[in-house]
């Protein structure tokens, strides 16, 4: 079988050997190459990234974890209380969305490195979300129901309980996943049911916010996921959904319910496709939006409510591969001459690359490999790559 694919897909394959066109010019590859190449790729990036004995995943290389924060200063919460800049503060992200991907994957063509790295990752979340309970935090009691940031790759203790939306929405999504999957034992869908629960009345009890563990303070990215418009929607909904299908606990079956009947349904109404709807201005943040959309379309079985959340998830891919970059998220960082230089240099025609595609095709990897240059690589891969996966 070979199955042809759009050049921002196999353009890490052409180097390889010689590979035959389609009419439209698209190179068609194999598809039993193209599973090597990319089982490959992810088997690099689980070698250098992933904790060879917990199965988490971070946000660099562990072979260079002596420059991250230690864990000394993540017990004093440096470099900040949620944990920025440690290289340990989104630990539950890299690891839910890699074992959300592996299933959707294994699901599609099971393979044996696949079901290896679902074992681990599940272990990993399993790990993480023990934490705050059997590692409580230095003068702070046990508890339940928080999803921690890190650990420390070289202290279990070592975390931060300032935690975040994408932590516990990533966290949420993955183990209901993988409690559907099949793959799951009876023993580790029961845990799923208990933690989950446990993440989910703490969430409720606390109005939809993520407080720390103190009960009290805030998280730095805790806010209520109960406002009335499309980006609270599509964070709570998803979630409620998740919870249901990943406890079968009729209660958030009913709470689901009622989110989506509350006041004359309008929370339902901006979960339509329309001019209301607003994509992130990272287009990472975008991305992990859309994760969480197609989730809800995973979990939700009623078909007329399906079409509705496809119309939403295809609107927001449409507008993040119709964004401009830099655009205005992106100048707030960098001088307007570094951007000019940028263009120059990459033979821009105007002050912006004017979609994804656009970035797209500009790309060329000769211009990396003397001079590696962030700038560029945020504009002609990072950029692009997020709408594509969108």
């Amino acid at each position: 079988m070979k199955r042809t694919l759009p050049s921002f897909v196999a353009a890490s394959l052409l180097a390889a050997a010689p590979l035959s066109r389609a009419a439209n010019g698209a190179p068609v590859i194999p598809e039993k190459r193209l599973v090597r190449k990319v089982l490959a790729l992810t088997g690099n990036y689980t070698a250098s990234f992933q904790h060879p004995e917990t199965g988490a995943l971070y946000g660099a290389r562990l072979s260079g974890r002596e420059r991250w924060t230690s864990p000394e200063d993540v017990l004093l919460e440096k470099p900040h209380p949620w944990g920025y800049g440690s290289r340990i503060a989104d630990t539950v992200l890299h690891t839910g969305h890699l074992l959300a991907a592996c299933l959707d994957a294994h699901e599609a063509r099971p393979d044996p490195f696949l079901r290896e790295q679902i074992a681990r990752l599940f272990a990993a979340l399993e790990f993480i979300g023990d934490l705050p309970e059997t590692h409580p935090k230095p003068g702070k009691p046990a508890l339940v129901g928080l999803v921690p940031r890190g650990p420390h790759p070289d202290d279990p203790a070592a975390y931060y309980d300032d935690s975040s939306m994408d932590q516990h929405t990533t966290y949420i999504i993955a183990l209901a996943t993988y409690a559907m999957s099949g793959l799951a034992t009876p023993d580790e869908k029961a845990w799923i049911r208990r933690s989950l629960n446990q993440v989910g009345r703490r969430l409720e009890k606390n109005g939809w916010s993520i407080k720390r563990a103190d009960g009290v303070t805030q998280a730095h990215v805790g806010f209520s996921w109960k406002g009335f418009n499309a980006g609270h929607v599509s964070i709570l909904l998803p979630a409620v959904a998740a919870l249901y299908r990943g406890t079968g606990d009729d209660h958030w079956r009913e709470a689901y319910e009622t989110f989506l009947g509350e006041r004359d349904g309008k929370r339902w109404q901006l979960a339509h496709s329309g001019p209301h709807v607003r994509i992130n201005g990272h287009p990472i943040y975008a991305n992990q939006n859309a994760f969480r959309v197609h989730a809800w379309h995973q979990f939700e079985p009623d078909p007329e409510r399906c079409r509705v959340i496809r119309g939403l998830l295809k609107q927001s891919a449409e507008m993040q591969l119709a964004r401009d970059f830099p655009g205005e998220f992106y100048r707030k960082y960098h001088s307007e001459e570094q951007w000019r230089k940028l263009g120059e240099r990459y033979g821009w025609k105007d002050t912006e690359l004017r979609g994804a595609m656009s970035a797209w095709t500009k790309f060329d990897p000769k211009l990396f490999a003397k001079e590696p240059d962030g700038l560029a690589a945020l504009a002609h891969v990072r950029f692009p790559l997020g709408g594509f996966h969108m």
